[in-house]
């Protein structure tokens, strides 16, 4: 506790004690709390020192004859407070991206979009038919390794848009449930873990895509798994690149994004909440201004991880391939769509001039 008052933040209190972590040390804190003096009576009477679950406690009569029975569950932490807590605490050891040096040339006509698409960082998948493997590890190291090939051989477009299209995390919390059917998920390791190493993966798709682009635009979207995790890797990212002018790393709570550039409208959505029809229409209505100043007109879901396309009353709309391997629901269910990423260069009068894929 001097430890604590003695320093302005958590991060500084562990380092000036030195033997624990700030997260160890904040989840010290918490359990700090004082016993309810009705819990404590029930473990005076029953002679324990352990916090019990669930205590049950019989009041003597009163003058009326009348006596209660009151059941006790002491408060506890919820787990998405104490997973935004170690957050908190992560942030406060973030130090500001490195300086990656401007590219020497790009072209101010073009825009490279990176398309990420349900990456399920988290999953667990091995398949022994087939050898296919998917892990927290190998999420990470393919997010590295296709955003790496794609920035190689696109154009030296002046703006990059990397974006994140739901589902870049399996589990949005350690329950490792879906969020609203509650189906069991095939996780690989704690949902913490996860969280960390999916926002060192996109820090490197960042710093892969300044040294292409002279500035990159990021937007992190929700999925049916991450509709709150998200949110973790939305605000890490604009921590880290909080001091560097040429990434914009885009703050909205929307589901939808749109931007125009120049004649071209691209929009995208994870896809879980309505079908590509509707999901026209709304932008079209929603966007009316950007629909009636553009020509080339471009929407991007997920979710379903195969591959469509179809126009759509003055849009192209495109269903994309999942990042993530298929796991053991996908094979069973006889699923056989591939993985795969894709960067797409558009011009600000032609629309698409260039595209490139990567999977496997």
């Amino acid at each position: 506790m001097a430890a604590v008052k003695a320093h302005p933040t958590l991060v500084a209190a562990a380092a000036a004690l030195g033997d624990i972590g700030p997260n160890t040390l904040a989840t010290w804190l918490r359990n700090r709390k004082p016993i309810d003096p009705a819990m404590q009576a029930a473990m005076r009477a029953v002679g324990t020192d352990m916090v019990p679950g669930i205590a049950w406690l019989k009041t003597e009569p009163d003058e009326d004859g009348n006596s209660y029975s009151v059941m006790l569950k002491p408060a506890r932490v919820d787990e998405q407070e104490d997973m935004l807590a170690r957050i908190r605490a992560a942030f406060e050891g973030i130090a500001p991206a490195t300086e990656v040096p401007a590219p020497s040339y790009t072209d101010a006509d073009l825009l490279t979009v990176y398309l990420l698409s349900d990456r399920h960082t988290g999953l667990m998948s091995w398949a022994r038919e087939t050898g296919e493997a998917y892990n927290t590890d190998i999420a990470g190291q393919r997010v590295r390794d296709w955003v790496g090939r794609c920035v190689a051989s696109a154009p030296a477009s002046e703006t990059a848009l990397i974006i994140d299209n739901g589902d870049g995390q399996h589990a949005d919390n350690q329950t490792n449930q879906t969020p609203k059917s509650h189906h069991a998920l095939d996780v690989d390791t704690r949902h913490f873990r996860t969280v960390e190493a999916d926002i060192d993966a996109l820090g490197a798709a960042v710093e892969m895509a300044k040294a292409k682009h002279a500035k990159v635009i990021v937007r992190i979207m929700a999925g049916n798994h991450n509709p709150n995790a998200w949110i973790a890797i939305l605000f890490a990212l604009a921590e880290r690149y909080r001091s560097d002018p040429r990434v914009e790393v885009i703050r909205d709570p929307s589901e939808f994004f749109v931007m125009e550039w120049g004649k071209v409208m691209i929009a995208a959505h994870h896809g879980d909440k309505a079908k590509a029809d509707r999901l026209v229409h709304f932008i079209a209505d929603e966007f009316a201004e950007i629909w009636g100043r553009t020509r080339h007109r471009f929407l991007f879901t997920g979710h379903l991880h195969s591959h469509k396309s179809q126009d759509i009353g003055g849009i192209q709309w495109e269903q994309l391939r999942a990042v993530t391997a298929r796991d053991a629901y996908a094979y069973t269910n006889a699923y056989v769509s591939r993985a795969q990423m894709q960067a797409i260069t558009y011009d600000r009068v032609r629309g698409e001039v260039q595209r490139v894929k990567v999977g496997s």
